[in-house]
C-alpha cells in the first residue's frame, strides 16, 4: 500500500484529540534516560560505544526520549543561538513579518516567520501559543534559499544560525553509529541515507500565557467550534514528530511526553548542557515499530518568556528507507512500505 501523506496527518490529527490531557506529573528519576556521549567521542573506543548504546536502546524502545551529554558543543554556541533567538523575537512585529513564512512570493515554503497564535507545525484547529524562525537543508536548498532579516535588522543574526546550524548537524551525523549499535546495525549503516539529510531548525518563542500574542493582541485566532484559548492552550499542540531524531536546545522545562510504562504525562526536566532528544516516526516506521514515536507537547510554565531551539533531522529527501534488516523476521515482516522523506511531506512536526 502507498504512503499517503494526507491520510497520516489526518490519524495524527484525530489521535492527538483523543488523547487525555488532564494532568501531568513529575518526572522521577529514572523516566527519561540520560544518554552520555561524552567517554565515546574522547576515545573512539567499541566499549564506550557499546555502552552509550545500550542505553540509547532502551531510551528508543521504552521511552522515546532521552537526555544527552558529553555532546560536546561548546556553551557559548548554544548560549549564542539562544540569545540571537531571543533578540529575533524582539524585534517589532513589521520587521518579523516582512519575511513571513510560506510567504507566495518566496519560492521556498515552510521558512522565514511563524507568527504568533498559528494552526501549522503541528496542524491543529486550537493555535499553537508560540512565535517561530524557520530554515531548512537538502541536497536542493542551501543556507540562501532561506528568508533571512535585511541587512542591519540583527547584525550577526544568521551568521549565528548557521554556525549553530553546522555545528547541530554535526552532531546528529556524529551520532548514527551510536544509533546503528543500539539498534544491532553495522556502525556505518546509516551512512549512505544521510550523506546529504534534510533537515529543518526553528527558533521559537513561547510567551508568558497572560501575553500569548506579543505582537499583536487582536491576532489571536479561534475557529468555529474550538474551545477558547483560556481552555486549551498549548505552546505546541499534542502531536508526535516526524523524524529520524529530534534534538531540543531549551532554556527551561515546559516539554512534556507520555511516558509508556507509567501511562501518564510527565514534565520532561532540563539537565544543564545537555539536549532533550526524540525519534519520530519515520524512524518508528522504519524500525517496524521496534522504536517509540512518543506523543509530546510544549507549554510555558514558569512566569518569563520561554525560548527552544529543536532541530529536526531526516535521511536525505529522497533516500528511500526500507525495513531496517535488524528490525524484521520470517515471523515479523515488515509493516510499512518504503518510503523516502519527500513522500512523507505533508505530515509536519512541532517541538
Amino acid at each position: 500500500m502507498a504512503f499517503d501523506p494526507n491520510r497520516k496527518e489526518a490519524e495524527l490529527q484525530a489521535q492527538s484529540a483523543s488523547w487525555d490531557l488532564s494532568s501531568v506529573a513529575k518526572a522521577d528519576p529514572t523516566d527519561v534516560p540520560v544518554v552520555d556521549v561524552g567517554p565515546w567521542f574522547a576515545s573512539g573506543a567499541d566499549t564506550d560505544l557499546h555502552q552509550a548504546a545500550e542505553t540509547l536502546s532502551v531510551a528508543l524502545r521504552q521511552v522515546g526520549f532521552h537526555q544527552l551529554v558529553g555532546h560536546q558543543l561548546p556553551d557559548h554556541l548554544t548560549a549564542e543561538i539562544l540569545d540571537y533567538t531571543k533578540r529575533f523575537h524582539q524585534l517589532d512585529a513589521a520587521t518579523k513579518q516582512a519575511i513571513l513564512m510560506d510567504d507566495p512570493g518566496w519560492p521556498v515554503g515552510g521558512v522565514g516567520y511563524l507568527p504568533y497564535n498559528h494552526h501549522k507545525l503541528p496542524r491543529r484547529s486550537t493555535p499553537n501559543s508560540n512565535a517561530a524562525f524557520l530554515i531548512k537543508r537538502d541536497a536542493d536548498l542551501d543556507f540562501d534559499a532561506n528568508r533571512w532579516l535585511p541587512d542591519g535588522a540583527l547584525p550577526g543574526f544568521r551568521n549565528a544560525v548557521e554556525s549553530y546550524a553546522e555545528a547541530i548537524s554535526g552532531l546528529a551525523r556524529r551520532l548514527l553509529p551510536l544509533y546503528a549499535t543500539a539498534l544491532s546495525l553495522a556502525e556505518d549503516f546509516f551512512k549512505p541515507a544521510f550523506d546529504d539529510p534534510f533537515w529543518r531548525l526553528r527558533l521559537t518563542h513561547y510567551p508568558t500565557a497572560d501575553d500569548t500574542s506579543p505582537d499583536d493582541p487582536s491576532s489571536n485566532e479561534t475557529s468555529p467550534g474550538d474551545p477558547s484559548p483560556n481552555d486549551a492552550v498549548f505552546g505546541i499542540s499534542p502531536h508526535v514528530d516526524t523524524t529520524f531524531m529530534t534534538l531540543l536546545l531549551t532554556d527551561g522545562p515546559g516539554l512534556v511526553i507520555y511516558s509508556h510504562s507509567r501511562q501518564c504525562w510527565i514534565e520532561v526536566p532540563v539537565l544543564p548542557g545537555s539536549f532533550i532528544v526524540n525519534s519520530g516516526e519515520l524512524l518508528r516506521q522504519w524500525s517496524n515499530d521496534v522504536v517509540l514515536s512518543t506523543r509530546h507537547f510544549a507549554r510555558n510554565p514558569s512566569e518569563g518568556d520561554r525560548y527552544s531551539v529543536p532541530f529536526f533531522y531526516n535521511a536525505n529527501a529522497d533516500y528511500v528507507m526500507e525495513c531496517l534488516p535488524s528490525c524484521h523476521s520470517a515471523d515479523n515482516p515488515a509493516r510499512y512500505p518504503p518510503i523516502s522523506y519527500r513522500q512523507s511531506q505533508g505530515v509536519v512536526q512541532g517541538e
